[in-house]
């Protein structure tokens, strides 16, 4: 019996960053609990397609790019971006009526993104705009990747959990919420926190922003500033590739910032490998019996509800 009662949810999800693959380079993924073809075309377009071919059911993994476009191992055939027969090396035209089926996708600051979505309906909405990314103040990205024996709903519930920083993650005492907005496809939890550090308890903030399932920034403010695009994907029902983006600002380049931001981002790190083995073992309890400040982890949930669709 599965650990949790819902489906894999519709949104925009990290598939790759954009410099992940070079131009003419195939590669076959697993994500939506399917396998997928993610090629980028000679001049630098990006597509990910279902990875049998329509013609006899080669496996376009195997093929290679060559122009623009994916061209099968098998008979030579050839498909643009589009998922359209461009080609048959051996007939006078191509056949219009084989097209294989793709994802849309999108490049958001560095990150190549894919619209899932288990009835093929179109994109519903724009990813959150990140402006941390191009902002000079910041320094490069740092990133660390996760793969997670659990739902994405099950990691994203922790922003409306306070009370677990202090008792999972060793923060000084449970953080205050401040606010919790959930408007449409949008929510913002804002809260004070207090996080340790080798001279005691530091004040400081968490705020998580996100639009959609797949992607949330959660901005900290205390002995640095720092900034975590969160990405997360899923593999399947129960396994998901984890994605943190940091960001710590540091605008006079001073040597400090950058080693506690360093410190910050291992600490966080290591704050998930905590958080794993709690998720990987969890069951998802429908009807929770919750202290009285734990009212966002209801609310949390019944926004979320919205991006799961039954087929």
């Amino acid at each position: 019996m599965s650990r949790f009662p819902f489906p894999m949810p519709f949104g925009w999800f990290k598939v790759a960053m954009v410099d992940d693959l070079a131009p003419g380079e195939v590669r076959t993924v697993h994500y939506f609990a399917r396998e997928w073809v993610l090629w980028r075309s000679a001049a630098g377009r990006y597509a990910m397609h279902e990875p049998w071919c329509p013609h006899l059911g080669a496996h376009l993994g195997l093929g290679s790019v060559d122009g623009g476009c994916l061209r099968c191992t098998f008979h030579g055939w050839g498909f643009d971006a589009d998922g359209e027969n461009t080609d048959i090396p051996y007939a006078q035209r191509p056949n219009r009526k084989a097209r294989v089926a793709g994802l849309p996708l999108l490049e958001h600051h560095g990150m190549l993104l894919a619209w899932w979505h288990p009835q093929g309906a179109a994109p519903l909405y724009q990813p959150l705009d990140f402006p941390e990314f191009e902002d000079p103040a910041y320094e490069p990205v740092v990133i660390r990747s996760f793969t997670i024996g659990t739902c994405i709903q099950e990691m994203a519930e922790n922003g409306a959990d306070h009370a677990h920083f202090q008792y999972v993650h060793s923060h000084p005492k449970v953080g205050i919420t401040e606010s919790v907005e959930l408007h449409g496809f949008d929510r913002t939890i804002r809260t004070r926190q207090e996080f340790p550090s080798s001279k005691g308890p530091v004040p400081g903030r968490i705020d998580i922003s996100g639009r959609g399932p797949g992607l949330a920034i959660t901005r900290y403010q205390g002995l640095v500033t720092m900034s975590l695009v969160g990405a997360s994907t899923p593999i399947d029902e129960e396994h998901t590739q984890l994605h943190f983006h940091f960001l710590v600002r540091n605008p006079d380049h001073d040597p400090k910032v950058s080693r506690i931001g360093a410190a910050l981002v291992e600490s966080v790190s290591r704050e998930v490998l905590q958080d794993v083995p709690i998720w990987e073992t969890k069951r998802y309890a429908a009807s929770p019996a919750l202290a009285p400040s734990e009212k966002p982890i209801v609310e949390f949930r019944t926004w979320f509800s919205q991006f799961y669709v039954t087929t």
